[in-house]
């Protein structure tokens, strides 16, 4: 349960401290939105971890 809140207030701070101006990427002003969209990246960025980590074993 603790790091269901941990999770949350991360992306939380996220939210946050997002640019508002000048930046790469578009600010999302909607918090579901934008909780939606972090979900996206964090799966992505764990499934790229778990193919590096598959393709270390196979070498």
């Amino acid at each position: 349960m603790m790091w269901k809140i941990r999770h949350f207030c991360f992306a939380f701070w996220l939210y946050l401290n997002q640019p508002l101006e000048g930046s790469e990427s578009q600010s999302v002003w909607h918090m579901s939105r934008f909780w939606y969209l972090y979900k996206i990246q964090f799966l992505e960025t764990c499934l790229e971890k778990d193919i590096n980590s598959e393709s270390h074993y196979t070498q």
